[in-house]
């Protein structure tokens, strides 16, 4: 099966109207046909990859181009795969370039790349995390902007306890909560392995009241094999979450732009902040390094690094 980026416009420009030498060419293709497989795993679903129509929202018919939240995403994915430090620099590196090579003959609109330093791999990023205070406004606003469901806050601070990727979150289910045990299954994420995350007790309690109100159980129709969360009677999408999420954060007065994923650098900053240690820290981030748990905790990767 064809590569979705080796076989786009993006690569045979690149091939057709750059001045590198054969030979460099071809030490692209690794790690752009990698970065392909990513896209798909991703959870993008065209068949002709468009980047400035990256993501889709059924719910009002419009299209979002690539953006910061899938780097970030890429990026713990190279930690997560690369062994050195080389060849973590060497993929990213090949990545931004091309990014660049694109956006400079208008092929995208927006090139997220170029907010990174090749040098990521090397240093902290900047912090994305909310700070504590934040974070309790976006609670408070998340709960008076759907006061009737608590969808918003449940969504709110599911992602600060236990900080899902936007697809683990679109894709999450009833099925995959178990009261019991106080645990998540991520069963159906981007990545290709199994694994849990710990509920809180306010999460378990909000989840209950939650998973028991007359319209989720509306939404259900009688299976356990629905999405927890929906709108207009549909399944979240990225960019509905994030949507979302924005509009919480605007009620909130925080002046910047939220993501998803700056909703998991934040239960990273808080579990920090609470005294939990790196390893428990990387067990609810579910990553496999430590170092790719560090990514989220800039102060203490200056002290680890």
């Amino acid at each position: 099966m064809d590569n979705l980026l080796i076989s786009s416009v993006y690569f045979k420009k690149f091939k057709e109207l750059s001045e590198y030498s054969d030979r460099t060419i071809k030490s692209y293709k690794s790690p752009l046909k990698e970065l392909g497989v990513f896209i798909k795993d991703y959870g993008y679903n065209s068949e002709t990859l468009d980047f400035d129509k990256f993501y889709y929202c059924e719910d009002d018919g419009e299209y979002e181009p690539i953006d910061l939240e899938f780097v970030d995403a890429y990026v713990e994915y190279l930690k997560e795969t690369k062994q050195t430090k080389t060849t973590i620099g060497n993929h990213f590196s090949a990545v931004k370039s091309f990014f660049q090579f694109i956006e400079d003959i208008d092929l995208i609109c927006e090139n997220p790349f170029a907010r990174y330093p090749t040098s990521f791999h090397y240093r902290a990023l900047k912090n994305r995390a909310l700070s504590r205070e934040e974070s309790d406004r976006l609670l408070k606003a998340a709960a008076l902007l759907d006061p009737f469901l608590l969808q918003y806050f449940v969504l709110i601070l599911l992602q600060f306890t236990c900080g899902l990727r936007s697809k683990e979150l679109c894709s999450l289910k009833l099925s995959q909560i178990n009261f019991d045990l106080n645990i998540i299954v991520i069963d159906n994420g981007q990545k290709t392995y199994a694994s849990s995350v710990r509920m809180t007790p306010a999460l378990k309690k909000y989840l209950q009241v939650y998973v028991n109100h007359p319209y989720f159980l509306d939404w259900l129709g009688g299976t356990m094999n629905k999405e927890l969360f929906f709108s207009k009677k549909k399944p979240l999408t990225n960019t509905k979450l994030n949507k979302i999420i924005s509009e919480i954060a605007s009620k909130a007065d925080i002046n910047r732009k939220v993501t998803s994923h700056d909703l998991r650098a934040t239960m990273a900053y808080l579990m920090d902040q609470n005294g939990f240690s790196i390893p428990a820290i990387q067990r609810q981030m579910r990553h496999k390094k430590s170092s790719t748990t560090l990514i989220y905790l800039p102060m203490k990767n200056r002290l680890y690094t």
